[in-house]
């Protein structure tokens, strides 16, 4: 709702409650609700209502609101052309008009305004709504004054004077309705704090003529118009809000990149293809930044089908086509997306992302592979990969010399994506890794190992089997178990045989143990059944976690001799070993218990 103050200055008893001292004013609490608020239009001009950053703007803008609200029930402040007042201290300037808050308002008449307790509420973005219209899309016939009149606002007042008119002059209200406006109320505004009784006019007359003064020649009232004169009938009614619908449902922004791209494919007009390029080199990363991967996409779509169109793009809108694709290629622009997707400002779908980043160049995989390997998120983590997928599918060369980068997080992203793509001319590289590359790559090596069809790589983990790293060995033993490479079945029996594997922990010897019986078969069986059921001299036995691990190698093996040792340690006094052996039995099919 408006107010109408008797006169365009701030009565200082009217707002500092019991400030006797200036400098106790909560002064920089005021001018923060401004800074924030200008950070607010912002994120409401840049991202959409649902974005988390938008969001975090509106929630800053609540609580400086609140801070100041929550010990008086309003502030009112004195707009002029470049800068807010409270309290005759200023709170808020800018000289610069286009961006300037201050001149917005003044501008289109608003000479105070007041910050009501509630503002902080439901309305305030809609008030933002209001602001951003004004300032960015308003049309010729619309200003602030009509469009705060339309939102009526209950806890924002405001007043206003004529437009054009000397700003010194008595301020009028701004557009309110009919019933709200009264003569009284006005007359006394023309005459100032200073009437008495006897400076009244009384009688009707006087009081229509006071209206009538005060009331805006544009003003128009409900009374003027006669409402048959513009009713339709149901079927108008009908079609009208059909039409309605369509038009607000309507994909604007492809609209207008398609009455783009039609102009773009005119080559008698090289000056307009060099302006519309350069229109969409600016478009292109502000849709990155707010998540609207689609119409990215859709533009170096365009863009790539007009330049296989021969003779279409001159030299210089050519090159300029070439730098929009180099642009969303360059690593600091991979890197930011990356963080949006990190930070949610930028939806992490698998599939919108793959349709932008298949038009990337090849340089941006090591900046994409890298975040693939860093991102703490595990959703943004798969979706990366996925999308990175789709680039190297057509350039497998470039993820074979990724494959030598020294930094370890694209080595390691490399090995994952050839693993992936199964690209087989990887092996030579990746055994070279297993040799010499850092921990980090090695692991990731020996993890992908067995995806990469080559037989050189997986016979390369043999050596790891002595590897000083726990980690890698356990790993190499899984992986040629898993891949059945049936000539690394000695290399763990020689191991299982050795004094030093005794020392090792029970993940080590499981995993080594149940190798060696998936590799080795029935050939097998002699020898773990001797370390299981067996006892050496002085009736000794092996220890419990070795003869666990034998029954488990049985279990891999599954042969009928198999099942016979292990129905022998069915009842073993050791319950480690009896477990084992139970687990043993129902994995290799039987049990003799």
């Amino acid at each position: 709702m408006t107010e109408t103050p008797n006169q365009s200055s701030i009565d200082p008893g009217t707002d500092s409650l019991d400030w006797a001292d200036p400098s106790d004013l909560p002064t920089e609490e005021v001018r923060d609700v401004f800074l924030t608020l200008s950070k607010a239009l912002r994120a409401y001009q840049l991202y959409d209502p649902n974005n988390p950053v938008y969001k975090r703007f509106v929630a800053n803008l609540r609580e400086s609101l609140t801070r100041i609200l929550e010990t008086r029930d309003r502030v009112q402040l004195l707009v002029e052309e470049d800068r807010f007042t409270w309290m005759g201290e200023e709170v808020y300037r800018n000289t610069s008009r286009a961006d300037s808050l201050a001149f917005m308002f003044y501008r289109d008449g608003i000479r105070d305004i007041t910050l009501r307790t509630g503002l902080e509420g439901p309305g305030l973005e809609s008030l933002l709504d209001v602001l951003h219209r004004v300032r960015n899309v308003r049309g010729e016939n619309e200003d602030l004054v009509t469009m705060l009149w339309e939102l009526d606002p209950e806890c924002f007042g405001y007043s206003a004077v004529e437009v054009g008119g000397d700003p010194g002059d008595a301020p009028f209200p701004a557009p309110g309705r009919p019933e709200d406006l009264d003569p009284r109320d006005i007359l006394q505004s023309e005459l100032g704090p200073a009437a008495t009784e006897e400076d009244e006019v009384d009688g009707d007359q006087e009081e229509e003529t006071a209206t009538s003064a005060a009331r805006p020649a544009e003003s128009v009232r409900t009374e003027d118009f006669n409402p048959t004169l513009y009713a339709l009938d149901e079927h108008e009614r009908q079609y009208v809000q059909v039409e309605i619908r369509k038009e607000m449902e309507r994909d604007l922004r492809t609209d207008v990149l398609r009455a783009l791209f039609d102009r773009l494919e005119e080559p008698e007009r090289p000056d307009r293809q060099l302006e519309i390029l350069g229109i969409l080199r600016i478009l292109v990363p502000n849709f990155l930044s707010r998540g609207i991967l689609i119409s990215a996409a859709q533009v170096v779509d365009e863009i790539r089908r007009i330049r296989e169109r021969p003779g279409v793009l001159g030299g210089g809108a050519e090159a300029l086509a070439e730098e929009l694709v180099d642009d969303l290629s360059a690593p600091e622009a991979v890197e930011e997306l990356i963080r949006a997707l990190e930070d949610g400002s930028v939806a992490p779908d698998a599939g919108e992302l793959s349709d932008l980043l298949r038009y990337l160049r090849p340089v941006s995989l090591a900046t994409l592979l890298r975040g693939s390997e860093e991102t703490q998120d595990d959703t943004v983590r798969e979706v990366l990969r996925e999308a990175i997928q789709s680039i190297a599918e057509g350039h497998r060369g470039v993820v074979i010399r990724l494959l030598e980068s020294e930094d370890p997080a694209v080595a390691s992203g490399a090995v994952r994506l050839a693993g992936r793509l199964r690209i087989a001319e990887a092996g030579d590289s990746l055994v070279r890794l297993l040799d010499r590359g850092p921990r980090q790559v090695r692991k990731v090596v020996v993890e992908t190992a067995s995806e990469v069809p080559s037989s050189v790589l997986v016979g390369a983990l043999r050596k790891l089997l002595r590897d000083e790293d726990r980690e890698l060995r356990v790993a190499s033993a899984r992986v040629l178990g898993e891949a059945r490479y049936a000539p690394a079945a000695e290399d763990f029996r020689t191991i299982l045989q050795e004094k030093e594997f005794r020392e090792t922990d029970v993940t080590e010897k499981v995993a080594f143990f149940e190798a060696y019986g998936t590799l080795a078969g029935d050939d097998a069986t002699s020898f773990l059944s001797k370390l299981l059921n067996s006892r050496g001299f002085l009736g000794r036995r092996e220890p419990p976690d070795v003869r666990a691990g034998a029954a488990l190698a049985l279990g891999k093996v599954g042969s009928p001799s198999a099942q016979e040792a292990l129905a022998k340690a069915a009842r073993d006094d050791e319950p480690v070993v009896r477990s084992a052996v139970a687990r043993a039995l129902k994995d290799g099919g039987g049990s003799h218990v």
